[in-house]
């Protein structure tokens, strides 16, 4: 027997996995939630698309996979009249947004490498939660519900894949402002989309300029010069 490894095959997987994800892409007359969460980043999306690399595409295949077993396994639920609970595309506060479920209140379903669940779970999940958050104020309820499927959390020598289920209830307060930071978030990606200046946006997280097809455009070390590209020294 004999067994070779075919890069060639590999070029070929990954490309036609590259080409299903990229098909049909969303539209582009409102801006969608997930847009509201790193809304410098999806400033350049929209003015700059950039392919999809290889490592993104293979991040999104697992995390798709796994999210679509859990949605369509509990979008089979069924509410008193009848109606199906997995989520459509609905428009709200001059945006498009798509809850993962609705039982009745809004779900997020998430997929995390992480080997432990965080001991503070509001700093842990900040960025669960403001995308939950922002389906809440969209659907006026302050209940929400947050499903993440730990792939390898430690038990002792190993990991195991484990699902946590956290509740998650915002005030009237909080849903409202919730609804103005929405608004306002929309407002600035407007006005800078039309005036092609992106200073005013809200920084991305710094981990997220690492890799950052933009970067050098976007220039965050003006804002925070601890952002600033590491020189190389020639050898």
């Amino acid at each position: 027997m004999e067994i070779k490894r075919s890069q060639k095959m590999e070029r070929m997987v990954l490309d036609k996995i590259k080409a299903h994800l990229s098909r049909a892409p969303r539209s582009l007359d409102k801006w969608h939630v997930s847009d509201l969460l790193y809304p410098r980043k999806s400033y350049w999306q929209r003015k700059d698309p950039q392919p999809m690399t290889d490592t993104q595409a293979l991040y999104f295949t697992a995390g798709r996979a796994h999210h679509g077993i859990l949605e369509a396994a509990l979008g089979k639920w069924e509410k008193p009249k009848g109606d199906r609970v997995d989520a459509g595309e609905f428009e709200k506060l001059g945006i498009y947004y798509s809850p993962d479920l609705r039982m009745p209140y809004p779900w997020e379903i998430k997929t995390s490498r992480s080997e432990y669940e965080p001991k503070n779970l509001a700093k842990g999940f900040e960025g669960y939660l403001k995308q939950l958050h922002k389906y809440q104020a969209c659907m006026e309820n302050n209940h929400g519900g947050l499903l993440v499927l730990f792939l390898g959390l430690k038990q002792g020598w190993r990991k195991v894949p484990e699902i946590r289920f956290y509740t998650v209830k915002m005030t009237d307060k909080e849903r409202k402002a919730e609804v103005e930071n929405i608004k306002s978030i929309v407002k600035q990606l407007n006005t800078a989309v039309k005036t092609n200046k992106h200073d005013k946006l809200e920084l991305c997280p710094a981990w997220m300029c690492k890799d950052c097809p933009w970067a050098e455009k976007c220039k965050p070390w003006l804002q925070d010069p601890k952002r600033a590209p590491m020189e190389v020294e020639d050898e």
